[in-house]
């Protein structure tokens, strides 16, 4: 059977170029009668792949001395319940625009004093709220934000780095969609199961004046300034996971950098979206604010709940797969992230098109 169209949320599709660089090195690295996967991290040939990582991943985004480049098992969930743990001395920001930054805040309850700057939850999170609404604490010791969010399909088109001299940004699920203004966040983390790699390791770049401010943590492998001391290997890392991000920011490159990437994730998600508003009798879009649609992740509604059902059956059988929308919400969600070809968006939108039409 060969590949279909993958519009999951995540663990979401690779590049086929990723996944078939990744495989031979299961099977084979560099010749050398073992696979990735089997070698240790502390010899040689994995030392290179961590080094190659940090440095492509430094090149793709421009990241100054001022900040590492951090690898840890786990996932975002892990990481906002983590961040807190390290930096929550007193009061910490949250901005609460959708189910992740909402449970980003609920996760920094108990650990000191959250406080919500604004949220947009009284309107199911249908846009993320505008900082002229914001209500920030002078003594906070950090802002967290969610700047892409998954559930509801809205993002921050400009990151809001004036907002404190500690911005923390979960970006896991735009990370590496375009350029990001990484040198002027305190700490940006990402899971890799978005536009990366596979589940099971999240990337973090951290500031390094940030590692004075951590708490004393019960376990150095919940302390950032350890794992930067220890190049991410104070215990066995993910390794296999580690190398396929090196495989996705080699693939990056060979695209032609994030901006060749931006232009491509711009025009894909237009013909989702020219398709909702091409039929808005029949297609509504989750978020209220054409400006804040995400680029990643395209939420939209049918007329009822049979008319969904059949659109999910009927796109699977054309080879279109993973549009249920989050169990929350409901509706259709395309998750359209990097590796999503610029076809799998067209044939998505020409069903859009005959679907509406035919049950219209």
């Amino acid at each position: 059977m060969g590949r279909i169209f993958n519009f999951s949320a995540g663990p979401a599709m690779l590049p086929t170029e990723v996944l078939e660089a990744t495989a031979a090195a299961m099977l084979d690295y560099q010749g050398r009668g073992f696979g990735i996967a089997e070698c240790s991290h502390r010899g040689k040939e994995f030392e290179g792949v961590l080094d190659e990582t940090i440095a492509r991943c430094r090149a793709l985004l421009g990241i100054a001395d001022t900040h590492d480049v951090l690898f840890m098992q786990g996932g975002a969930t892990q990481m906002f319940t983590l961040i807190p743990m390290n930096f929550q001395h007193k009061s910490a920001d949250y901005l609460v625009s959708g189910e992740w930054s909402k449970k980003a805040a609920d996760a920094a309850k108990g650990l000191g004093e959250p406080f919500v700057v604004a949220t947009s939850e009284t309107t199911n999170f249908d846009h993320c709220p505008d900082r002229s609404d914001w209500k920030l604490c002078d003594q906070a010791d950090y802002l967290h934000v969610c700047t892409n969010e998954t559930v509801h399909g809205h993002r921050m088109v400009d990151w809001p780095v004036d907002a404190s001299p500690n911005l923390v940004v979960d970006a896991s699920s735009e990370f590496m969609s375009r350029p990001h203004p990484v040198n002027q966040c305190a700490m940006v983390y990402a899971g890799a199961q978005k536009n990366l790699g596979p589940a099971g390791v999240v990337l973090v770049i951290m500031r390094k004046d940030m590692y004075p401010k951590q708490s004393k943590m019960p376990s150095k492998l919940w302390n950032f300034a350890a794992l930067a001391e220890n190049k991410s290997m104070i215990n066995t890392p993910p390794t296999l996971g580690i190398y396929t991000l090196l495989e996705t920011f080699r693939w990056i490159e060979k695209q032609g950098g994030l901006r060749t990437i931006e232009t491509r994730n711009t025009a894909k998600a237009k013909l989702i979206y020219d398709a909702i508003d091409g039929h808005s009798g029949f297609y509504s879009a989750f978020v209220s604010r054409p400006e804040q649609r995400s680029h990643m992740n395209v939420n939209f509604r049918l007329p009822d709940e049979a008319k969904t059902e059949a659109f999910i059956k009927q796109a699977a059988a054309e080879g279109m797969v993973a549009l249920k929308g989050y169990r929350t919400v409901g509706g259709i969600r395309a998750s359209i992230y990097n590796a999503m070809p610029v076809e799998g968006c067209r044939a998505l939108a020409d069903f859009m098109g005959e679907f509406a039409k035919k049950n219209g």
